[in-house]
């Protein structure tokens, strides 16, 4: 069983691996050579009863050598080094490998479900998007024919040598591949084609999820032109899920034998599991005459306020706010003194005062700048706001805070009343997760937006700035007020 390790838990095998004479950089091979002697060496049913000696282990480890270098020391110690190599998470110790964010490890604890509940035959691919639960997915499939498709030469070898029992496969082996699967886990690929490869893996009654990039599945193009008609021609497809993690958009496809329509929805997350929430649910008959892969089409039909206007021509999903305004993208930012925008400080009518000092960076960061002009927005506790950077003002954006530029001359106060409205709310609502939403900035830019002349653009633009100003100061006499009257309530003056 591979232990998850904690911080002071990796700090003390490092240190130990080193009273060993494993330095650092040199732990994971001698991991990889641990577990593959304790493989190979009991596999002999001889070994199996009686075990082996010191010298025999030692002897051993020599013959990997030219494979995973020479261990300096003595066969006694060498002993100890095999004893905890064995005991050790052997991705925690990987070069390159960068931890997984929660989002990820719910949705391969999702994949580790689905593969318990199937039959025999288990494939993993995309296995360089979640590396670190490679130890995880042995220990708790086991008893599965498990195999992995890898991206990389290097990761197959290496894994090759971590997890003897299993089959490690490239995307180019997979078209000379003849297992059947009884479950097909896609990670979050870029996707290179080897999807295309998955389906005919997959056994006639068998299970399989896919996690795509949204805008490389609903891209134009030879490889997501065929793998879209390869999936709507399969006629196992169950489910179509709209999933965000991070600052990306992705398209998850669930497929399932003998289910009896297609699932459309919001996918989620909640106390480290996956969440679907259905919003509509057609005919796979349905679906495959429809051909169509823009998730929107089928949220706003799932509300029939939205179906109503965009059917009386009211808006055009074709004039998208995508076209009028511009996401505010990272770049990299001199040394200087900052203003962070946290979150909590966007309210639906100003930006809060931060009390703290700005920071300063002493060396050029990445970081998203938002100047005068820009709509910054959060989604922060499960609410939206929106609120235009006023005069003179410039922040750096916090964790969760978003901005919005403009192209030409549709304002970020229009913006603003369009969204905070009850037609905007609506679009929006077709992002809602349960108490949340599936939020990403590139399905924001794709929500229709009025057509507008300069002159209305620009009297809606003044009433929204003085109306929100007036709110804005009311909200603080408020604040001012009820300080004061819990300090005079415990008897302090406020003189």
């Amino acid at each position: 069983m591979i232990p998850v390790m904690t911080m002071e838990d990796i700090h003390d095998a490092t240190e130990t691996f080193a009273r060993y004479g494993v330095p650092a950089d040199r732990i994971f091979s001698e991991i990889m050579r641990a577990r593959y002697l304790d493989y190979v060496l009991f596999l002999n049913p001889s070994n199996q009863q009686y075990g082996i000696s010191i010298e025999d282990l030692y002897d051993n480890m020599k013959q990997t050598a030219e494979k995973l270098g020479m261990y300096e020391g003595d066969a006694d110690t060498y002993v100890r080094v095999y004893t905890l190599a064995l005991r050790v998470d052997p991705m925690v110790f990987a070069p390159g490998v960068s931890p997984m964010n929660d989002e990820m490890k719910a949705l391969v604890e999702y994949g580790i479900e689905r593969a318990e509940k199937s039959g025999k035959t288990v494939l993993f691919s995309g296995v360089e998007s979640y590396l670190p639960y490679a130890g995880r997915l042995w220990d708790k499939l086991a008893d599965k024919r498990l195999a992995f498709v890898v991206e990389s030469p290097l990761w197959k070898k290496r894994l090759q040598l971590l997890f003897p029992r299993c089959r490690f496969l490239l995307p180019e082996d997979l078209a000379h591949d003849e297992v059947k699967y009884d479950y097909i886990f896609h990670g979050t690929g870029e996707g290179q084609g080897e999807e295309r490869q998955l389906l005919p893996l997959l056994a006639e009654k068998g299970s399989m999820d896919w996690i795509l990039p949204y805008d490389y599945f609903t891209a134009p193009g030879d490889i997501p032109d065929s793998i879209r008609n390869d999936v709507r021609r399969d006629g196992r497809l169950s489910g179509y899920f709209n999933l965000s993690m991070g600052e990306r958009e992705y398209a998850f496809l669930r497929f399932d034998y003998g289910k009896e329509g297609v699932s459309i929805g919001n996918m989620g997350f909640a106390e480290g599991k996956c969440l679907f929430f259905e919003q509509m649910k057609m005919p796979l008959s349905a679906f495959q005459e429809a051909d169509e892969w823009n998730y929107d089409v089928y949220a706003y039909n799932a509300s029939p306020a939205l179906q109503a206007i965009l059917a009386g021509n009211i808006l055009q999903m074709e004039h998208a706010l995508g076209q009028e305004f511009d996401e505010v993208k990272k770049e990299t930012l001199p040394a200087g003194r900052y203003q962070i925008l946290e979150a909590e400080a966007l309210t639906d009518s100003e930006i809060l005062k931060n009390e703290e000092k700005p920071v300063v960076w002493d060396e050029p960061r990445e970081g998203i700048l938002l100047r005068e002009g820009d709509l910054a927005l959060t989604l922060h506790k499960g609410q939206f706001h929106f609120i235009p950077v006023g005069k003179g003002e410039e922040y750096v954006a916090g964790k969760g805070v978003f901005g919005l530029r403009m192209k030409g001359w549709y304002t970020p106060w229009f913006l603003k009343l369009y969204l905070d409205g009850p037609v905007g709310r609506l679009f929006l609502e077709t992002m809602r997760s349960g108490e949340t939403y599936t939020f990403s900035l590139s399905r924001l830019l794709r929500v229709p937006l009025p057509v507008s002349d300069r002159q209305k653009m620009e009297d809606i633009t003044e009433n929204a700035a003085k109306a929100v100003s007036r709110l804005a100061e009311a909200e603080q006499n408020w604040r001012r007020v009820k300080r004061e009257s819990v300090g005079m309530m415990m008897g302090h003056s406020t003189m």
